[in-house]
């Protein structure tokens, strides 16, 4: 599913119980939810494009964090 300039893609592993949902941002991968515990955990990872950091608005980046939350619990 792609937002503006997120992806949001819903994936699985055979070394995890549950699906995740990895988040891209501008084509590089910026983090995942994942759902192996009992609450969902969100992991950032370093930018990856050889800058510091990224510079991305909070509230269009809550709306993703909420978009991708419903997906991967099916809501």
């Amino acid at each position: 599913m792609k937002i503006n300039e997120y992806e949001l893609i819903i994936a699985s592993s055979p070394e995890r119980e549950k699906v995740f949902c990895e988040i891209y941002y501008q084509g590089q991968i910026l983090g995942e939810i994942s759902q192996e515990e009992k609450e969902l955990l969100l992991e950032i990872y370093s930018c990856s494009n050889n800058l510091n950091f990224w510079a991305i608005s909070l509230e269009e980046f809550q709306k993703i964090l909420e978009i991708a939350k419903k997906h991967l619990l099916g809501e």
